[in-house]
C-alpha cells in the first residue's frame, strides 16, 4: 500500500471513529453552500424572468417620455407634463431614418369603466394604430384600433385580459356598451394576457381607445406622455435613439448644455434597470451566504484543533514509528477537505431543493443548472484548505517526545 493509499484509509477510519464531530463539522459548511446554491438558482431564475420581461418592451423599440429625468418604467404617477404633442410624433415619423412605424401615446390613470352593476378603475390609453404591433400585443378576441375608428374619434374601447375578466366574468365582452368616464363606449376587443413589466406595471390592468378619441374626447388635451417608435434595423437603433434626441432638441429649443425636456428609453435601459434591483437583492443575499460559508469553516477549523489535541498521543506514537510530518499534516488537510466536500454535497442538495420549492410556491423563480454545482465544489475546497491548513501544522509540528511523556507512556 502506498503512503497517500494508507494516508487515505488513515483519515476514512478517522472520521467514522468521530462520527459526531465530523457531523458538526460537515453541517456548519452545509447551511452556508445551501443558502449559496439556492442563491444561484433564485438568481439565475430572477434574471431569466427578467430578461422575459424585459423582451416584452421591445427590442426594436424607442420609447419617448415626457420629462428630462431618466424614466426607465411606467411613472407610479400621472406627470402632467405637457412637452410632447402629436406634432413630434409626426415629424420623427418624417424626418428620422430607420424609423418603420410611429404611434403617440396618452395615458391617464384613476378612469372608471362600468358595465351594468360592475365597474372597476383603471388607466387608460390613447393610442394610433401602429401601436399594438410596435409594442407586440395581440387580441384575444376582437379587433384593435383602426384608422377608421381613428379618422371617426369613434367611442371604442379595447380592454386588458383583467379588466374584461372583472367587468364580464362570463365573457363575451366583444361588442358589449361599457361607459368609460361615463361615457358610453363600445367593446372591440380584448388583449391577451401580457402579465406584468419589468417594472412590476400590470399590462393587463388597462383599457385601450383611438388617440384621436382620447385627445378630443376622453382626456381633451394636446399633450402625450410618450412616443413610441418600432426601428426598422436594430444595430441603428442607437444611431436612430441619437437622431431622435437631436430632433426633439431642436423642435423643443433646447440649447446647448440645457437640460432635455425628454427622455429616449433604449431596450439597454430597461435590460439595466430591470437586473439593477435583482442584483443588489442578489448580492445581499451572496454576502449572507458567503458569511455563512466562513462561520462554517471556522468551526471546521476549531474542531480540527480540538481533535489535534485530542489525538496528540496518536499522533505521537505515529511519529515514533516513522511517520513523518508531511503525512500528519496530510491526513488532517485531507480529513478538513473531506468534510466540506461532504457537507458542500448536502448543502448543494438542500439549496436546490429549497429553490425549487420556491419556485413551486410562486414565491420566487429559480433555475436549476451545473452553477450551484461548480460552486459549491470550488467554495467547499477553497474553504477545507483555507481553515484546514492551521490544524493540520500545528498536528505536524507536534513533537513526539513530548507528546509521549505527557500521556505517561
Amino acid at each position: 500500500m502506498s503512503r497517500s493509499q494508507r494516508i487515505a484509509r488513515d483519515v476514512v477510519v478517522s472520521l467514522l471513529a468521530n462520527k459526531a464531530r465530523a457531523f458538526l463539522m460537515m453541517l456548519g459548511l452545509a447551511v452556508g453552500v445551501a443558502v449559496l446554491s439556492a442563491v444561484i438558482a433564485v438568481g439565475q431564475g430572477a434574471h431569466e424572468r427578467i430578461m422575459g420581461l424585459v423582451r416584452k418592451h421591445g427590442l426594436d423599440m424607442l420609447m419617448v417620455r415626457a420629462g428630462g429625468e431618466v424614466q426607465v418604467f411606467a411613472p407610479r404617477a400621472d406627470r402632467g407634463l405637457g412637452v410632447l404633442f402629436d406634432a413630434d410624433a409626426r415629424a420623427i415619423e418624417a424626418e428620422v431614418p430607420h424609423v418603420q412605424m410611429v404611434s403617440a401615446v396618452q395615458n391617464q390613470r384613476g378612469i372608471p369603466v362600468v358595465f351594468e352593476d360592475r365597474s372597476v378603475t383603471t388607466r387608460a390609453f390613447g393610442v394610433e394604430s401602429d401601436w399594438m404591433e410596435i409594442r407586440g400585443w395581440g387580441m384575444a378576441e376582437g379587433e384593435f384600433v383602426s384608422e377608421a375608428d381613428m379618422a371617426g374619434m369613434a367611442r371604442v374601447v379595447m380592454l386588458g385580459a383583467k379588466v374584461a375578466r372583472d367587468l364580464f366574468p362570463e365573457g363575451g365582452a366583444v361588442g358589449r356598451p361599457v361607459r368609460v368616464a361615463n361615457d358610453p363606449y363600445t367593446v372591440k376587443g380584448v388583449f391577451i394576457e401580457m402579465g406584468a413589466s419589468a417594472g412590476g406595471d400590470d399590462w393587463d390592468d388597462r383599457i385601450v381607445v383611438p388617440f384621436t378619441t382620447s385627445s378630443r374626447r376622453l382626456f381633451n388635451r394636446p399633450s402625450l406622455e410618450q412616443i413610441v417608435i418600432r426601428v426598422a434595423d436594430v444595430r441603428r437603433l442607437p444611431e436612430t435613439a441619437e437622431r431622435v434626441r437631436a430632433l426633439l432638441r431642436v423642435r423643443h429649443s433646447i440649447g446647448p448644455g440645457e437640460q432635455d425636456d425628454f427622455f429616449v428609453r433604449e431596450p439597454e435601459d430597461v435590460e439595466g434597470a430591470a437586473l439593477e434591483t435583482s442584483s443588489t437583492l442578489t448580492a445581499l443575499l451572496l454576502a449572507i451566504s458567503m458569511a455563512a460559508l466562513i462561520a462554517g469553516g471556522l468551526v471546521i477549523m476549531n474542531l480540527m484543533l480540538a481533535a489535534v489535541s485530542q489525538r496528540s498521543q496518536e499522533i505521537g506514537l505515529r511519529r515514533a514509528m516513522g511517520a513523518r510530518a508531511s503525512d500528519i499534516a496530510g491526513q488532517f488537510l485531507l480529513e478538513s477537505l473531506f468534510v466540506a466536500l461532504a457537507g458542500g454535497l448536502v448543502g448543494v442538495a438542500a439549496g436546490v431543493a429549497v429553490a425549487t420549492a420556491l419556485s413551486a410556491a410562486g414565491v420566487a423563480s429559480s433555475r436549476v443548472s451545473w452553477a450551484p454545482f461548480a460552486v459549491a465544489v470550488a467554495s467547499c475546497v477553497v474553504i477545507g484548505l483555507a481553515f484546514g491548513v492551521y490544524p493540520a501544522r500545528k498536528a505536524a509540528r507536534l513533537d513526539p517526545a513530548t507528546t509521549i511523556h505527557e500521556r505517561g507512556i
